[in-house]
């Protein structure tokens, strides 16, 4: 049962998502969170993950989500075979989606319908990826504790020092090499500074 939900939620963040795989980032939060398949930690340590190893976000995302719902079901034999669902579940409406507009979409491209839906969709984008970065940057530096009906934020006086090193030598580096930086170069400068902190001030990156 729980591969069928698995399958049905990532088919359904994948037929409803628009933006690529950073506007995923708060359906997938919400689906996780809501079948308690990952903690708020966890989730924020998947999206690290995700981002770092080679790959679109989105199907790294699926594939480790659907990792963990395998192990939990089926012990370690069931790693791949939830990896396989949730992977397959997630890419499987945009591939139907673009046959479908391989198809049509040049036969009705100047519809003015199809037009104003683009130009609604766009915009959308654009704020799901901008929600994303705040929803985890605010989760990382001012993380919310909830002790019964209590709640407060804490300030993460490490990860903000480690957030301030990271973006004051991407801004450094930019300065001198006078150019936009490669985001290959950006991830590997941020998990250097994260792991060379992480020593200094003992905790978990």
């Amino acid at each position: 049962m729980s591969f069928l939900i698995l399958f049905y939620e990532f088919f359904i963040i994948g037929l409803f998502t628009f933006g690529g795989g950073y506007a995923m980032i708060p359906l997938v939060q919400d689906v996780v969170i809501k079948h308690s398949w990952l903690t708020e930690s966890e989730f924020l340590n998947m999206i690290g993950i995700s981002e770092s190893t080679p790959g679109p976000i989105a199907i790294n995302m699926a594939t480790y989500v659907g990792s963990i719902v395998g192990k939990a079901e089926l012990g370690d034999p069931g790693t791949i075979l939830g990896s396989v669902i949730a992977t397959f579940g997630v890419v499987l409406p945009s591939f139907l989606v673009m046959l479908l507009i391989a198809l049509l979409l040049k036969k009705f491209m100047k519809n003015k319908f199809v037009q104003g839906a683009l130009k609604g969709i766009a915009p959308v984008a654009v704020a799901l990826i901008a929600s994303s970065g705040l929803i985890l940057l605010s989760d990382i530096l001012f993380p919310l504790s909830i002790s019964g009906e209590n709640i407060s934020f804490n300030f993460n006086f490490e990860y903000v020092f480690c957030f301030f090193i990271v973006v004051l030598n991407i801004l450094l580096c930019r300065k001198v090499f006078n150019k936009k930086l490669n985001p290959i170069f950006v991830i590997l400068i941020s998990a250097v500074i994260g792991i060379s902190l992480g020593y200094i001030f003992n905790f978990a990156i």
